[in-house]
């Protein structure tokens, strides 16, 4: 595409100073919040400049903003409710553990909701908006990041990944000990025995972990919510400023839509890109026309950007065409880009590829989590222009490419 270095350098300025705008005008973006619907708004109304109001839309749906991380409550108390419980009848504290544990399962490992119908609710939204072909729509390709914000990780923010990690796998492991412990009680002296020798001490042993499940209760502090300039704003005005380079160049394509989808509570166990998926059943998947989603997640560390082929804990696959085609155009700017997995957590391309649609998600953020993520320390004066940079080339690219000639056959 004839995009000259000045568009594109001129794209990236834009996108910083976006991300400055929104986090000092509207604050913090919490699911479900007015200032995450401020966000939304404002945002579509930078689209509108380019492709106009009448190409863009808003969708709202309600949210639980809460309800996501609200399984970190139920392994806590639950966990120590079965440890006391377990001295009196072993049976019934596996029924506390068994508590402790489905709500995870279903919020954090499948991000279904579950315990949403418990927690408050808000109002959140999607918005849409397309850069029209000259002719006839064949192909479409959609680029997607998510407005709002998350809760702070209270460990992270004051001890960092090291505190951080051992705070979750020592709740794993005291988990797992206790639930072993209770199943051994159970099997060796009945269901309503009562612990003696070797499994009461035991028993006892198990309150050595009480202080971390205590800590694993304040996981999220809900009283302070982080800027989110690389979480996942970058995203979004990566999204945007795509479709303003195309049209400050005067470039329009012949018969391919560019779209912004700009999704509401992600933070939120990807609400909003599941809402998308479940108010609009038949967008991507008309007969006819091509499809393919962009998301993007964290364009912050350009040494570790990747290309997910595998999402939501490593069980969901995203398409392999679109991931190859993010290859392709990687490649093309010098860039030999892997791929990777999301082990623990998901993006909202997950959303979209669970719902037969096709999808990727381009990354860039250290696995070994830094301390500027899901914490006051992600803000607009820790961005990465070199980083953004590269992306929008390879966006750029992407675009040019699918135009062409669609998905890559191999």
């Amino acid at each position: 595409m004839n995009i000259s270095k000045e568009k594109k350098d001129e794209a990236v300025e834009y996108i910083q100073s976006e991300i400055k705008t929104i986090i000092e005008s509207y604050g913090p973006r919490v699911p479900g919040s007015k200032n995450e619907n401020d966000a939304l708004n404002h945002m579509r109304e930078e689209l509108a400049k380019n492709v106009g109001i009448d190409n863009t839309i808003k969708q709202n749906f309600s949210v639980a903003p809460r309800a996501f991380f609200g399984w970190t409550y139920f392994v806590s108390i639950f966990t120590i409710l079965g440890n006391a419980i377990y001295f009196m009848t072993p049976v019934f504290s596996i029924l506390c553990y068994i508590i402790a544990f489905v709500p995870m399962l279903f919020e954090f490992v499948f991000y279904k909701p579950f315990i949403d119908s418990l927690f408050e609710y808000g109002v959140s939204g999607n918005v849409l908006a397309t850069y029209k072909p000259k002719g006839e729509t064949k192909k479409r390709i959609v680029l997607n990041g998510h407005s709002d914000a998350v809760y702070e990780w209270h460990w992270h923010h004051v001890g960092g990944y090291p505190l951080f990690l051992t705070s979750i796998i020592t709740v794993l492991v005291g988990f797992i000990y206790s639930l072993v412990t209770s199943l051994l009680a159970t099997f060796l002296q009945g269901p309503l025995g009562t612990p003696e020798g070797w499994l009461l001490y035991m028993g006892i042993a198990a309150f050595v972990f009480t202080p971390f499940y205590i800590m694993f209760l304040w996981f999220c502090d809900y009283k302070t919510v982080v800027p989110g300039a690389n979480d996942n704003l970058t995203a979004c005005e990566m999204s945007i400023a795509a479709i303003k380079v195309l049209k400050e160049s005067g470039i329009e394509l012949e018969n391919t839509e560019v779209v912004a989808l700009i999704t509401g509570s992600e933070e939120a166990g990807l609400r909003g890109a599941k809402e998308f998926c479940k108010a609009n059943p038949t967008y991507g998947k008309e007969e006819g026309i091509e499809t393919i989603f962009i998301t993007y997640e964290t364009l912050r560390e350009i040494e570790h950007l990747v290309i997910y082929n595998r999402d939501m804990n490593g069980i969901t696959k995203n398409d392999a065409k679109v991931c190859k085609l993010a290859k392709n155009a990687a490649q093309k700017n010098g860039v030999n880009l892997k791929y990777g997995s999301v082990f623990a957590g998901a993006t909202d391309a997950a959303a979209f590829s669970q719902s037969g649609r096709k999808a990727t998600c381009l990354a860039a953020m250290n696995p070994n989590v830094q301390k500027y993520y899901h914490t006051r320390e992600d803000n607009y004066d820790n961005l990465s222009p070199a980083c953004l940079s590269k992306v929008l080339d390879i966006t750029i690219d992407m675009i040019e490419e699918f135009d062409k000639n669609g998905l890559p056959n191999d």
